[in-house]
């Protein structure tokens, strides 16, 4: 019978008499089957966590983390995801007043010695990266305020911004009979992949009309999700199973190419060879008895395959041989040893494994939100031209950086309401600098000219 060596995926690999087989099989359920297939009512399901009735993130609880390791694993995803956050951040943030020239919304770009100096007394730049990030990932941020000390007295201040960490971070199940994400109250945050209770803190929700009520408070800004009332929903959330599929792929092969021996060679021995071995043990051992001297000559045989396997299995072994001794048996036959290759068709095996990379690496970044020609994606040793990009970017400057700037900065536009009033009209937004093509900058301004 044969026995499972290796679990890959949704594979399985057995070792069986006749070589190693790999049997493709829903041994258990996939992430994303446990994500896609009935994904249940997270918003109306509460669970409990340190004795706090939370709303769940996923059906276990845990879709950051899983959506974390998920990524940790694929080859495109971190990358793409990193240039979406690096587009969306531009050249960084910074203070503006909107103004409206020949019918055009424009941004007026404006420096404010006294808004600056309260955002310099906190890391405001790398809250704006992790917002991003944040956002990027899981569509959206959790953020904590920091009031300052004259909130005691009743007059409102925000110090500082934190941004959390997902992860970390879950919604207190509000009362009612439909809970909305407006009904939330506390957050509860903590660590909820190895549930440390002393970890876990309870924080009342943000009122951002209301800000001197707490100290210290947290807000969830996110992107609706249609039919969910409470998280928002990754924009690559049904990629996952083709996620899952492209993270398998290469140890597949590489599990297969190690192990090639299995269903590459058949080896033949001569019979001969194995009674000579038979006899030869007897000889030396007389006192054994017949389970002892088949347990021996099994010993022999598996050490001998193994030698064989070693030299003729793996890339890593090119340029190895076998040798044996051929001989004569007692009726004057000639024996010797036979190695056999058996026909793999790898050309064929290797097109039909790349053809099912592209289609996964297309499906997975389709997911992702970004013109395959700003991901910098090379598909069959072919890039995009430099005017395929410029439009691209032009396009995702246009309509793809407006939402996800007004939430990951919602918090700060927030304090700078509450901290100025009397600076009305003034926001932090994001600069970007459009990139023009080389034919409509002056040959002394080229990018040739300017290394």
């Amino acid at each position: 019978m044969g026995t499972i060596s290796k679990k890959i995926g949704r594979y399985a690999f057995v070792d069986t008499a006749a070589g190693s087989v790999a049997i493709g099989m829903n041994w258990e359920p996939s992430f994303g089957d446990t994500l896609l297939s009935g994904a249940g009512d997270w918003d109306s399901d509460p669970v409990s966590v340190a004795g706090v009735r939370v709303v769940p993130w996923g059906r276990d609880n845990n879709l950051p983390g899983r959506v974390r390791d998920l990524l940790e694993k694929n080859n495109l995803g971190p990358g793409i995801l990193e240039r979406k956050t690096g587009l969306l951040y531009g050249q960084g943030p910074m203070l503006y007043r909107v103004a409206i020239e020949n019918n055009e919304r424009v941004q007026r770009w404006v420096d404010d010695p006294e808004i600056q100096a309260w955002l310099d007394t906190w890391d405001y730049r790398a809250y704006v990266r992790a917002a991003l990030v944040e956002y990027t990932h899981m569509r959206g941020v959790f953020t904590k305020y920091h009031t300052g000390k004259g909130v005691r007295v009743g007059k409102p201040w925000i110090a500082r911004l934190e941004c959390l960490h997902s992860a970390a971070c879950r919604m207190v199940f509000p009362e009612g009979d439909a809970p909305r994400l407006e009904d939330v109250t506390h957050y509860l945050t903590g660590d909820f992949d190895s549930f440390r209770s002393a970890a876990f803190r309870k924080y009342p929700a943000f009122d951002k009309w209301n800000p001197t009520r707490h100290e210290t408070a947290v807000k969830y800004h996110s992107l609706r999700s249609f039919g969910r009332n409470m998280y928002a929903i990754s924009c690559f959330y049904g990629s996952i199973p083709w996620l899952e599929n492209a993270n398998a792929l290469p140890e597949i092969i590489k599990h297969l190419n190690e192990n090639m021996i299995a269903a590459a060679y058949i080896v033949h021995s001569p019979q001969e060879y194995w009674q000579q071995k038979e006899e030869r043990l007897r000889a030396m051992h007389p006192e054994w008895q017949e389970e002892e001297v088949a347990r021996a000559l099994e010993g022999v045989r598996d050490d001998l395959t193994r030698t064989i396997a070693d030299v003729m299995a793996g890339k890593r072994n090119a340029g190895k041989f076998f040798s044996c001794v051929d001989f004569v048996d007692v009726d004057g036959n000639k024996q010797s040893w036979r190695i056999e290759p058996i026909e793999m068709n790898i050309d064929k095996y290797i097109d039909a494994q790349a053809k099912i990379s592209r289609i996964a690496d297309s499906s997975t970044t389709s997911g992702f939100g970004l013109s395959p020609a700003l991901s910098n994606i090379i598909i069959d040793g072919k890039s995009d031209s430099g005017s395929q990009m410029l439009y691209a970017l032009k396009i995702f400057y246009g309509a793809d950086t407006q939402i996800p700037e007004e939430i990951a900065l919602e918090a700060i536009n927030d304090a700078l309401r509450i901290n100025f009033p009397h600076k009305r009209g003034v926001f932090l937004g994001i600069y970007r600098k459009m990139i023009n093509k080389e034919d409509n900058v002056s040959a002394a301004d080229r990018a040739g000219n300017q290394v």
